[in-house]
């Protein structure tokens, strides 16, 4: 045999060698090392794989103006340094805490839906889609891209057997990369993925309250505060206003802080101390609010949320501590003069009294606040057309489609409560006169955006969506270009139900959380839950 003919002879051979190793590659009989079975940039699948139906479709519901819910996360309090999760904590059997599911948001609590979702762990973790589940080792780092076809119309589901918890690298609450406890179920939608957490609710506690109270707190106040931190969450899960998620609540604001300051030992104890503990009026669980800072009363609830009816256990009361008690402390606020020597005043020393935000004052440029103020209006009318009024021809306030109020003249305090808080507040423009209702936008109308509120003995800040509180009262100064209006104030937060200052002020006086919650609550108890669902 010629070489040549050798040659094409071999060539021959290796072309069929190379046909009989493609189709068994092709069929599954052999694999390549060389194939990666994870990646950090997206999550491969195999296009068999069955699709689960979204059968939730999320739709963004906008939270009622008028119903503010607690935010002590504007209270800006220097907290201890956050304990490392991973620390051993108390287990919780199985069982003996319903699960609860919590819509996390994108970094700042800006969206619902998150366009990249990246994660980790620090042990081995799984992920789960459809009928497949895939082990990744700790420390993998796994994302989910919208661009990529394989994860289009699908749910993923993350576990990890231990008590690391899950890592989210893809947003960051207070600068650092959030751990979750419990499990992290990732679903695609056309707006991005949506995140929900699912644990049991005791350990969601756990996150809730250093985010809602400073831990060093007397532990007997961080306990007021988990027990009250339960019964909100409770009523929240019964209205189920997170439904079109499939979720329960949420972790911003709008439900109760989580996460935003991770859980640590004192958290953990606060909550495990009143473990399934809530706060009930005739066997009822109640909706316990609470805020920062009182202003040396806290105000009804109907006054709050201008609800038609008295809500029993919100009642408003002085706080002048116990000591300082005389014969008759009832003092009505709602009449101005009364109500400016109460707060310009040092004669009475409540529970709230020491704290930074207990008085402030700030003062807002008249051009500046004109700029704004149409934007902040508006999104009030929208919210409730029946709480921004225009005052007509015939001096009435009617409920009208907006136009601009002009350039400012005057801030007229319209209506005081009789703790104090300010409800019905009149600006004078040179375009429109609108009267603006409810504490909660009156504190938006008015907001500080970028003025420097002058704290009680304490360092200045600046840079807020809402004014502190509406317990206030105004000053108006003009100049040749300008008029000034300087706002002196009490407190921090909507002013109902619990206060955190004061509540920390009464556990250093040695009174027990059950005492605290009685106080700011009255005529209620405080019941273990399986004595209230049964």
């Amino acid at each position: 045999m010629s070489k040549k003919k050798l040659k094409l002879l071999l060539m021959l051979s290796v072309l069929c060698l190379i046909c009989v190793v493609s189709e068994a590659y092709l069929k599954g009989y052999i694999t390549l090392k060389s194939v990666k079975k994870e990646t950090s940039q997206n999550i491969v699948e195999n296009e068999n794989t069955p699709i689960p139906k979204i059968t939730d479709k999320p739709v963004i519901t906008q939270e009622p103006e008028g119903t503010e819910k607690p935010k002590i996360t504007q209270k800006p309090k220097v907290t201890q340094k956050p304990e490392s999760t991973k620390q051993p904590v108390k287990v919780i059997k199985q069982g003996t805490s319903r699960n609860v599911r919590i819509l996390i948001m994108s970094d700042d609590f800006g969206s619902y839906y998150h366009n990249k979702v990246e994660l980790s762990c620090d042990s081995a973790f799984t992920i789960a889609t459809g009928s497949k589940t895939t082990n990744y080792k700790a420390g993998k780092k796994v994302s989910f891209n919208l661009s990529k076809k394989n994860v289009k119309k699908k749910k993923f589901t993350v576990s990890s057997s231990s008590r690391t918890g899950i890592k989210m690298l893809s947003f960051k609450r207070r600068n650092i990369h959030p751990v979750y406890r419990g499990i992290m179920e990732i679903k695609w939608t056309k707006k991005g993925f949506i995140i929900i957490n699912e644990l049991p609710l005791e350990q969601y506690l756990y996150a809730v309250v250093p985010s809602e109270m400073p831990t060093e707190s007397n532990i007997e106040a961080l306990k007021a505060q988990a027990v009250c931190a339960r019964s909100y969450a409770y009523n929240q899960i019964k209205e189920e206003r997170y439904k079109a998620y499939n979720a329960d609540l949420d972790d911003s604001t709008a439900c109760q802080v989580y996460n935003n300051i991770p859980e640590d030992r004192r958290s953990r104890q606060a909550v495990d101390e009143t473990y399934g503990q809530v706060v009930t009026r005739k066997g009822e669980i109640i909706v316990a609010y609470y805020f920062a800072t009182s202003w040396g009363c806290t105000a009804d609830g109907k006054d709050v949320w201008n609800t038609p009816e008295e809500v029993p256990y919100l009642k408003g009361a002085m706080q002048i501590r116990k000591k300082e008690v005389s014969e008759d402390t009832a003092i009505n606020l709602s009449e101005e003069n009364i109500f400016r020597n109460f707060i310009d005043s040092n004669s009475y020393k409540t529970y709230d009294s020491g704290d930074d935000w207990y008085r402030w004052n700030v003062t807002l440029d008249s051009v500046s606040l004109s700029n704004r103020i149409d934007s902040a209006l508006y999104n009030c009318y929208l919210s409730n057309k029946s709480l921004v009024l225009t005052q007509n021809k015939n001096g009435k306030y009617v409920s009208k489609p907006l136009r601009s109020i002009g350039k400012i003249k005057k801030l007229r305090v319209e209506k005081r409560e009789e703790s104090g808080l300010v409800t019905e507040l009149v600006i004078v423009g040179t375009g429109n006169v609108v009267k603006v209702c409810t504490q909660y936008n009156i504190r938006k109308v008015l907001a500080p955006v970028h003025e420097k509120i002058n704290r009680n003995g304490s360092t200045n800040v600046s840079s807020y969506s809402l004014l502190p509180s509406a317990a206030f009262y105004i000053d108006t100064k003009q100049s040749k270009k300008r008029i000034y209006f300087n706002i002196t104030g009490g407190g921090f937060g909507h002013g109902a139900g619990l206060s955190q200052t004061g509540a920390e002020a009464m556990a250093q006086s040695g009174d027990n959380y059950e005492t605290i919650l009685k106080h700011y609550f009255q005529g209620t108890k405080v019941q273990n839950i399986k004595q209230v669902l049964k």
